[in-house]
C-alpha cells in the first residue's frame, strides 16, 4: 500500500469547461480511433442510455456502463495506475474515459452525500501495510455495499478459507453506481484514483482473512489540470 505516484490523478478542478470542450472537439474521436474494444463499447453504451437523468450528461452516463465492460476495465485501470508520464506527455490513451468517469462521481457524490454507507472490497492480493499508514488506490477503484459480493472477489479458487486482502471504508468521495453499471447486482461503489486513505485497523479471521479498515484522508491530485498548466498540484486533507 503506497501513495501510487506515477497515477494518472487528476481532479480538474479549474478546468472542466476547458476539459469537456477538448474531450468533445478532439479526444473522444482520436480515442475511437486508436481502440476498436473503446468505440464499440461506448456505442453499446450510446443503445443503453437513450436520455439524460440524474443530472448526468449522456456522456457522463456512458462513461460509467463503459468503465464497467470486461473489455475496458482492465486496461483502462492498468493504465490510470501507471500512466502519469504519458499524461503529461499528451500520449495517454483514455483522457476521455478518465476525464467522464471523474466528473460523473464528482456529480453523483455531491447528490448521495446525505449518508455513507460502509462499503467493501475484496481481493485475492496480498498487501504490505498496518495501522497509521496513508496511501491512494491510484485508479478506479471498485467497493460494493454488500459484503458477500466483496467476499465473492476475495475468494481463492481451490481454498475454502483461503482468501486475499479486503478493505472496508465508513467515509469517502467515491459514488454508488450500480445503477449504471453492466452488472447492477454488484451494487458497486467507485472511489476515484486521487482520493487518499488512512489505515484506522486492521482485522484478521473477520468476514475476511485480512481486512484494512479505512477511513478518507483527503486528496492529492499531482496532475490537476497539467494539461493546460493550471494548478499543477492540489493537496488537501480533513
Amino acid at each position: 500500500l503506497n501513495m501510487a505516484p506515477e497515477s494518472v490523478d487528476d481532479q480538474y478542478v479549474g478546468c472542466t469547461h476547458k476539459m469537456e470542450k477538448l474531450v468533445r472537439q478532439e479526444y473522444l474521436v482520436k480515442e475511437f480511433q486508436k481502440s476498436n474494444n473503446f468505440e464499440k463499447a461506448w456505442k453499446a453504451g450510446e443503445n443503453k442510455f437513450k436520455e439524460i437523468r440524474d443530472n448526468l450528461a449522456r456522456s457522463h452516463l456512458i462513461a460509467m456502463y463503459v468503465y464497467t465492460l470486461n473489455t475496458v476495465y482492465g486496461n483502462f485501470n492498468n493504465e490510470v495506475r501507471t500512466g502519469k508520464q504519458k499524461y503529461k506527455n499528451k500520449t495517454f490513451a483514455w483522457y476521455s474515459l478518465h476525464f467522464l468517469l471523474t466528473k460523473a462521481l464528482q456529480i453523483l457524490k455531491k447528490q448521495q452525500n446525505k449518508s455513507y454507507s460502509t462499503i467493501y472490497r475484496g481481493t485475492k492480493s496480498k498487501f504490505k501495510g498496518g495501522k497509521g499508514i496513508t496511501f491512494r488506490f491510484g485508479s478506479f477503484t471498485s467497493f460494493s455495499l454488500d459484503k458477500g459480493v466483496a467476499q465473492g472477489f476475495a475468494r481463492i479458487p481451490g481454498k475454502s478459507s483461503g482468501t486475499g486482502h479486503c478493505f472496508e471504508i465508513k467515509n469517502y468521495k467515491g459514488a454508488e453506481v450500480s445503477k449504471y453499471s453492466e452488472y447492477p447486482g454488484e451494487k458497486e461503489v467507485l472511489i476515484p484514483p486521487y482520493e487518499m486513505f488512512k489505515v484506522t485497523a486492521v482485522k484478521t479471521n473477520d468476514w475476511c482473512v485480512t481486512v484494512f479498515v479505512l477511513e478518507s484522508a483527503g486528496d492529492k491530485s499531482d496532475l490537476n489540470c497539467a494539461l493546460f498548466k493550471y494548478k499543477k498540484y492540489i493537496f488537501k486533507t480533513f
